[in-house]
C-alpha cells in the first residue's frame, strides 16, 4: 500500500488560521477604534470651590498656664504637666490643621483632573 501525503491539506489549514488570525486583529482594531471615538464628544467643565475655611477652635490661642510667684519644687512639678498639656494641645491643633489643609489639596487635585 503506498503511502499518501497529504501536504495541500495541511497548507489549507495554515492558510485558514491566518486568514482567521488578521480577521480577529483587524476586529479588534476596529473595536478599540470605536472607544476612542465614544471619548471625542465628552467636555471637561471645571467648577469652582469653594474656600474652607479653617475651624476657630485650632486658630484660637492655647492659654498659657499660671506660673506661681514663689515656685516651689512641687509648684514646678504642677507647672511642668501643664506646660505638657498645653503643648500636646498646640501638637494637635497643627495636626487637624494639617489634615484640613491636605484635605483642601487633595479635593482641589480631583477637581483639576
Amino acid at each position: 500500500m503506498p503511502k499518501i501525503r497529504l501536504h495541500w491539506s495541511h497548507r489549507k489549514l495554515r492558510v485558514i488560521s491566518k486568514l482567521r488570525l488578521r480577521a480577529m486583529i483587524a476586529l479588534l482594531g476596529l473595536f478599540l477604534l470605536l472607544q476612542l471615538i465614544g471619548c471625542v464628544n465628552t467636555r471637561t467643565v471645571y467648577v469652582p470651590v469653594p474656600h474652607q475655611q479653617t475651624p476657630a477652635s485650632l486658630t484660637a490661642e492655647t492659654p498659657q498656664p499660671f506660673i506661681p510667684d514663689p515656685l516651689t519644687y512641687g509648684a514646678s512639678l504642677d507647672l511642668n504637666v501643664s506646660l505638657l498639656a498645653a503643648l500636646g494641645q498646640c501638637n494637635r491643633d497643627k495636626a487637624d490643621i494639617k489634615r484640613v489643609e491636605d484635605a483642601r489639596l487633595s479635593s482641589n487635585e480631583s477637581d483639576l483632573n
